[in-house]
């Protein structure tokens, strides 16, 4: 399955029904049996008789011991459940954040980005503030990758991505989308910055130097650019890219 495709809650899910054994490793449960637990840095809580009448506002000369035992195990199974749920949240944060990020590129996966995009749409429509998406593409790469090999192709790659992310916002955002070129989504930019900022990066990116095994190797850029409005389909947005990508290829 490609790591796009990944969702967090299908990595989770096989631990949900599953335990440690005195070994530490997993094991499932039969029907009926303690739900999954966690190794955990300190104990639950226990809950006292204070717990109960603070809680639920009732005296405690009018509640029986059995009642009061009861409530507590509640209680302290509400306590566990919290906790579980904290642990299950925390860990698909994180599996979350590794399925986003490129794993060789200090970008987000095609997949997010395309995630990205829609809310942007979102944004826009909901704040009517300006976004610009540009499609930032190494336009000789297959030249490259012929000519110097496929270390030198990913070592280019590489040294683009983090020279784009070293000069974008925090608020920018930046993604694969392909083996040749990246997606950045200009937040609160129009078109006539956004374009500004581009041609900026691309100066930067060609002029490097990037080197790989001790030789200067020379980066054509290509950028297509538009402006993201509300309501707008994100296919439209990448084609739209795409064809001012072209065009200003022409023209260069």
């Amino acid at each position: 399955m490609p790591i796009d495709d990944i969702k967090p809650t299908e990595a989770v899910q096989p631990y949900a029904k599953k335990k440690r054994d005195n070994s530490g490793q997993f094991f499932s449960h039969s029907k009926g049996e303690e739900r999954f637990s966690a190794n955990r840095g300190f104990p639950v809580e226990k809950r006292s008789v204070h717990d109960v009448t603070s809680f639920m506002n009732i005296p405690q000369d009018e509640l029986t011991p059995a009642v009061i035992d009861a409530i507590i195990s509640l209680m302290e199974k509400i306590d566990q459940l919290h906790e579980e749920l904290s642990i299950v949240q925390s860990l698909e944060h994180k599996l979350s954040s590794h399925v986003d990020n490129h794993l060789d590129l200090p970008v987000m996966t095609h997949h997010a980005l395309l995630r990205e995009m829609a809310i942007a749409v979102g944004h826009v429509a909901h704040t009517q503030s300006p976004s610009t998406f540009a499609y930032f593409q190494i336009w000789n790469i297959v030249e490259i990758k012929a000519r110097y090999g496929l270390l030198a192709f990913e070592a280019v790659l590489k040294a683009t991505a983090h020279i784009l992310k070293d000069h974008l916002r925090e608020i920018d955002i930046i993604g694969t989308l392909g083996g040749d070129g990246f997606g950045i989504i200009l937040s609160l930019s129009d078109e006539k910055n956004a374009k500004e900022k581009i041609i900026h990066l691309k100066e930067i990116v060609e002029h490097g130097p990037i080197m790989h095994d001790g030789r200067i190797i020379d980066l054509e850029i290509s950028y297509g650019l538009h402006a993201i409005h509300p309501e707008e389909e994100v296919v439209n947005i990448l084609t739209a890219a795409d064809e001012d990508l072209h065009k200003n290829f022409v023209r260069l």
